[in-house]
């Protein structure tokens, strides 16, 4: 297994929800300044067009450059702006759908510029609220004919479908593994997969590290975001404070498949400082390597072979000792 940690870039600039600002709007050097601090991060995760541009680029690659990082993954934005609020691949508007689509495709140009190898796709506004509100025939359709759209474009980079199950809407179309999965088979583009989020898995009521397995099955497990929840929520809390026994089960199963993607972290320390939040998660996250050595993996594997809950629970309560 290859591990390369990413930190959304996002964290380090302007951060509110729906009552309180909880940190000021900076300059794209100043969040670079900020990101640095955070030792043992290689990437930088950004969403496009929102935090560079056509316009700025330039000024992107060179502050990637100066600081020594890659860039780990893009997001296309298709959630900040109102036009997208009744959804974007998936709109039955052909003007707002065509839009969503070539920003999409601006996007796989500008992350093969920026040297990254893929482009999330996040639909959150993508699905509906009520009962007769879709047509989920046509929704369905226009979905995959917009990803099948914007994978052709360009085959050198990955388009990673990200699922989650709400929230802003109260049903979100591509809200599960198994829909991201379909999804992205019915498409049929090698350059197609999924981005699996921790967190959402979480929410979803999944098991994260079948989530992977069911993933890594098909080739299309193609990026991975870091955080962690209490399963009511998408909380986007530091990695491994809740759910340390799911974490560490995810990070044998990484080994198991030989997982060589990037570990983003989509955290989001609105009362804690971002450094800190960013360096604690990933301080966790070589501790869960750490655990799977200190258990080993042939411990692990006996203990799953005899599907006893009580030796598999003897097994981890070694690293307690």
């Amino acid at each position: 297994m290859e591990i390369r940690y990413g930190i959304g870039f996002w964290l380090f600039g302007q951060l509110q929800d729906r009552f309180t600002v909880y940190h000021d709007a900076r300059s794209m050097e100043e969040k670079f300044e900020r990101a640095s601090k955070v030792e043992g991060a290689e990437g930088l995760e950004v969403i496009y067009p929102v935090e560079f541009s056509d316009e700025n680029i330039d000024e992107f690659k060179s502050l990637l450059k100066k600081h020594g990082f890659k860039v780990s993954g893009m997001i296309v934005d298709l959630f900040t702006k109102r036009k997208w609020i009744n959804g974007s691949l998936s709109s039955m508007d052909e003007k707002i759908r065509r839009e969503a689509i070539e920003l999409s495709k601006k996007a796989l140009d500008a992350a093969k510029e920026v040297g990254c190898e893929t482009v999330t796709l996040w639909l959150g506004h993508d699905g509906y609220d009520y009962p007769f509100q879709a047509d989920y025939l046509k929704a369905w359709n226009n979905l995959s004919e917009s990803v099948r759209e914007i994978a052709s474009h360009r085959g050198d980079v990955k388009v990673a479908l990200e699922y989650k199950l709400k929230e802003p809407r109260t049903h979100i179309f591509i809200g599960t593994v198994g829909k991201a999965l379909m999804l992205a088979e019915e498409v049929g583009l090698r350059n197609v997969g999924v981005t699996m989020d921790f967190g959402h898995a979480l929410y979803a009521f999944e098991n994260p590290s079948e989530s992977i397995v069911l993933l890594h099955r098909k080739n299309r497990l193609f990026h991975i975001h870091f955080n962690d929840n209490y399963r009511d929520w998408d909380h986007d809390l530091i990695v491994s404070s809740i759910n340390l026994w799911e974490n560490l089960e995810f990070f044998y199963w990484l080994r198991k498949i030989d997982y060589r993607g990037w570990l983003s972290l989509d955290i989001y320390p609105y009362r804690e400082d971002p450094v800190k939040m960013c360096q604690r998660s990933i301080e966790n996250l070589k501790i869960l390597d750490k655990l799977i050595d200190k258990i080993g993996m042939k411990n692990l594997e006996e203990a799953m072979k005899t599907g006893d809950s009580t030796t598999i629970t003897a097994t981890l309560m070694e690293i307690l000792k």
